[in-house]
């Protein structure tokens, strides 16, 4: 403030309060700045006007005649486009009205500049055979300064080009008359070169000689590479780089794994984004001696190895003053000398722009890290032409000779499959393109190692000719600790937690604290990806599926697959084992967190049934609830396996085991082979056997399936009471709610709101929302007969509460129960359309139990639209079924009313239908009942406009 107050008053004159006053002026100048007056800001103890140098033209002044400069050597029209811009910059003296007071320094200096500036452009007219406007401009330049020798100079230099020799010499005696007169000296020696040059008739080098401060043309720079090939996709990255590298930092690092195109984004970048401007490709992958790196840019710049001066400092002497872009290519394995010389010139050469490329960051301040990822390997909701891996696939398959035929959906199918297995990388995808033009495309696809084909290219440096060497390079590179830790991290299938590698991964030789630094450290060399599972959103990592495939391989041949293939099947198992206890009693976190971990749990159940039995049967009886929940008949599956493994006999989890088999047996239609599971689950039971509850509830499914509705009671009422007595609040809510369900259907409404009452009673916080659920479709079902609106409100309670956390069987259950309590209460279009939405879920599912029993229901709403071939068609497959449900009651009746009705209105032709149709199998008779749903909706849609619709 104080420079300010006398700037503005002189220190003798100042007003009475000149910070006030100067406050006052600040105020007025932010107005009359207008939007840039917010870049005037306090900064005590004063102001500063917080603009960027690019924003002041006086620095634009200064950047353009320095560029200008390092072009003349080599390209002296864009040197003097760029001195042209440089010198319309000026309207006048600098800081004209100040240039005598307080800027008296600034405005001289630049005065100078402009002056030197002016004298560069000339040369540059000279160096491009506009003689006649250097000529003027010469004039011009020595009327203002009389006494500056080089304007003589390259007017005698302009005369003598332009064949006017005599004129040229005359100027000379001007320049040694006034320099005699006025200062009682005589002309330089460059002058007087230009002189003897003239009198000897040697315009050559008249044309060459340069009088200024330049002493010949500027070395030459390595060039960068030129492209061989065509270039597909990034378009974010080359905009995230153009962003960057305008940036005041002046350093940006291209980082990636191998063989995903950070050096051929480079060059792309440096040719098309940055024409005119010098650029020096500096090439690292060649050095083996770290101590090198400042030799090679030297190299790269064309300036010989300094003798008696380290090549550092020679680099930083060179570059001081030069505008010029280095762009340094595969830094990783010289990181350390690469980092420090970089950073060397960052710090000392303002003109300089650096764009490293590297598998790891340079780690300097002021780095922008651009990511180089795989490209896209599927398209996006914007298009097809999103999915740019198979774009480079089939562009370099053309090259090899044999296209690809964009309209063949098998081809792209083909092409998009192996562009997945290679991750997405370019230098893989050039790679085996080459090999699948000769083997097809089918034959490669089904290659169960695509590194082995991934080979063959005999030109570049040895890390890219082939996938595996690439891998090789960036293993070689890791510490033994690293490399350690990268090869067991391919256990994991896919996704995995810190948390989880350093449980699995860790022994004696690797530290479990010592993982997450080392698992830093491989994400930074690009080796391991950072990854946030959608399903819980936590976030984790995972090796890209190459360098899996490679891990994988180092694992065997370090001879550690077995043990931490068990490792990480044991901790997958104990996992599942406390998730998976949780389910229903707090936040269902727990079904997310298991949606996430199937690749493992597949990975694990393949280990176990393979290795230890009492794994394989512990991670069945672990998912059994969860199974259920989401009606995954594979991992029921895993249970029917796990159950025949030798040595289960007298385990303690049999029973839990056999009945999730049962369970998964029965969903596909087996209810006699579910019943034999289910009775086994019951006679391997001891008495008091801790977890009858599930095996008992189980039964007493598959009874009422079978038609035995009592069987079924009785196991619901023994079901209950084991869960009360192991404090099972799930299956205690479960088994009370479909017993109280099962009463209902056999027309007992006082028995069901008593059971109900129980289920609630279970079903109390702090349980979760899946048990919320399950109340609220018990309850649903048990009103279903008695009060339809009540039970739409419950049903579509359980419909919304299932679906968020992805429960489907309670999903499933609950639209199946809505769609049928809107068929018989409604005619309408959405009611009809809403059993497309509830097939096409249990079909999702391959759930076919629950298939024929929304059929069955499906029946008496065919019959009030008056399609009755298709009512009793589907009668005759439904009763044949396993579904046939031979229960008395107000389902049953309803039932019988509606087929009735149907026989009546077509007496003559209800028998060959039900006949025709008897014994259909599920496709068949699904296939029928879409058929006619599509029917009804469109003659619906014909009278009164369509109002179709699914359920809410």
């Amino acid at each position: 403030m104080d420079t300010l107050t006398d700037s503005a008053w002189g220190p003798d004159v100042q007003p009475r309060d000149a910070r006030a006053a100067l406050h006052t002026q600040v105020s007025r100048l932010r107005a009359l700045l207008g939007p840039l007056g917010e870049k005037l800001v306090t900064s005590p103890p004063g102001y500063r006007l917080d603009i960027a140098p690019k924003d002041v033209d006086a620095h634009t002044f200064e950047r353009k005649v320095l560029e200008g400069r390092d072009l003349a050597g080599w390209n002296p029209q864009g040197a003097l486009e760029l001195f042209d811009q440089a010198m319309a910059l000026w309207r006048g003296r600098a800081y004209a009205e100040f240039a005598d007071a307080f800027a008296q320094p600034e405005a001289a200096r630049l005065e100078q500049l402009r002056i030197a500036a002016a004298e560069d452009r000339i040369e540059a007219l000279l160096a491009v055979g506009k003689a006649v406007t250097a000529i003027a401009d010469a004039e011009s330049l020595i009327s203002s300064q009389p006494l500056r020798e080089r304007p003589y100079g390259l007017l005698m230099r302009a005369l003598a080009l332009s064949g006017r020799e005599g004129e040229a010499l005359a100027v000379y005696q001007r320049l040694r008359e006034r320099l005699v007169d006025e200062l009682g000296t005589e002309p330089s020696g460059s002058a007087q070169a230009v002189h003897l040059q003239i009198l000897r008739h040697e315009p050559d080098r008249v044309a060459r000689q340069e009088t200024g401060h330049r002493n010949g043309s500027a070395p030459a720079l390595t060039p960068v590479p030129a492209a061989v090939s065509s270039f597909i996709g990034r378009a974010p990255e080359l905009e995230a780089l153009t962003a960057a590298m305008s940036a005041p930092s002046r350093l940006a690092s291209l980082v990636g794994p191998g063989g995903v195109g950070k050096t051929r984004l480079a060059i792309e970048w440096a040719q098309q984004y940055q024409p005119g401007q010098p650029v020096a490709w500096v090439e690292l992958a060649s050095l083996r001696d770290p101590s090198a790196v400042p030799n090679a840019f030297l190299d790269a710049l064309g300036v010989p190895d300094p003798p008696g001066e380290s090549p550092l400092d020679a680099l930083v002497t060179a570059l001081r003053s030069r505008h010029v872009l280095l762009v340094v290519d595969n830094c990783e394995h010289v990181i350390e000398e690469a980092a420090r010389t970089v950073h060397a010139v960052t710090r000392s050469c303002p003109h300089v722009q650096v764009l490293a490329t590297s598998r790891e960051r340079l780690a300097l301040e002021g780095e922008h890290v651009i990511t180089v990822p795989p490209l896209p390997v599927a398209g996006t909701a914007e298009g097809p032409s999103n999915a740019t891996a198979a774009q480079l696939f089939i562009d370099r398959m053309s090259a090899a000779g044999q296209p690809v035929d964009a309209q063949d959906p098998d081809a792209q199918q083909l092409v998009e499959a192996i562009c997945r297995r290679l991750d997405g990388l370019p230098l893989a995808l050039e790679l085996t393109a080459a090999h699948t033009a000769t083997l097809g495309l089918a034959y490669v696809a089904e290659t169960t190692d695509l590194l082995d084909l991934a080979i063959g290219r005999r030109s570049g440096r040895p890390s890219h000719r082939s996938l595996r060497a690439t891998l090789s390079w960036s293993y070689d590179l890791l510490t033994p600790a690293e490399q350690r830790l990268l090869r067991r991290l391919s256990v994991f299938p896919g996704w995995f937690p810190v948390l989880w590698a350093a449980s699995v991964c860790a022994d004696t030789a690797l530290p479990s604290d010592d993982i997450p630094k080392l698992l830093a450290s491989l994400v930074d060399k690009s080796l391991v990806i950072r990854r946030s599972h959608p399903a819980v959103g936590e976030r984790g990592h995972a090796l890209l599926e190459t360098v899996k495939h490679f891990a994988e391989e180092s694992l065997d041949s370090a001879d550690e697959a077995q043990h931490f293939r068990a490792a990480h099947a044991r901790f997958v198992v104990e996992w599942t084992e406390q998730t998976a206890s949780t389910i229903g009693t707090r936040t269902d976190q727990e079904l997310a967190e298991l949606i996430a971990a199937i690749s493992d749990l597949r990975a694990a159940r393949t280990w176990t049934h393979s290795n230890d039995t009492d794994l394989a049967l512990r991670l069945s009886a672990a998912l059994h609830r969860y199974a259920e929940l989401r009606a995954d008949n594979e991992l029921k599956g895993w249970a029917e396996a796990a159950s025949r493994l030798p040595g289960t006999s007298g385990h303690p989890l049999r029973p839990v085991v056999l009945a999730s088999a049962a369970s998964g047996v029965a969903s596909r239609g087996g209810l006699e082979h579910a019943v034999e599971l289910t009775e086994q689950a019951l006679n391997t039971m001891d008495p008091g056997y801790p977890r009858a509850a599930y095996p008992l509830s189980v039964y007493a499914t598959v009874s009422v399936l079978s038609g035995e509705p009592q069987k079924s009671a009785k196991a619901l009422r023994k079901a209950w009471q084991a869960a009360r007595e192991a404090h099972d609040r799930f299956t205690e809510a479960e088994a009370a709610g479909h017993l109280a369900a099962l009463l209902s259907y056999l027309g007992n409404r006082a028995g069901s709101e008593r059971w109900l009452a129980r289920s609630r009673t279970a079903a109390r916080p702090p349980c979760g929302p899946s048990t919320q659920a399950l109340v609220e479709m018990v309850t649903g079902e048990s009103k279903i007969s008695f009060d339809p609106d009540e039970a739409l409100i419950h049903l579509n309670r359980c419909y919304e509460l299932a679906s968020s956390i992805g429960a489907n069987l309670l999903t499933g259950t609950a639209l199946t129960g809505l769609v049928t309590v809107r068929g018989r209460i409604s005619n309408s279009q959405a009611s009809i359309a809403a059993y497309l939405q509830a097939l096409t879920h249990w079909q999702t599912m391959g759930d076919e139990i629950h298939m024929w029993i929304t059929l069955r229901n499906l029946i008496p709403v065919l019959t009030r639209h008056h399609q009755d071939e298709a009512a009793l068609a589907l009668h005759a497959a439904v009763a044949a079924s396993p579904a046939a449900l031979r229960i008395r009651g107000p389902e049953s009746e309803t039932l019988a009313e509606a087929l009735s009705e149907s026989k009546a209105r077509i007496p003559d032709r209800a028998s060959a239908v039900q006949l025709r149709w008897e014994g259909a199998t599920i496709g068949t008779a699904e296939e029928l009942a879409i058929k006619t749903i599509h029917a009804i909706l469109a003659a619906g849609a014909d009278r009164h406009g369509d109002q179709s619709g699914t359920v809410d």
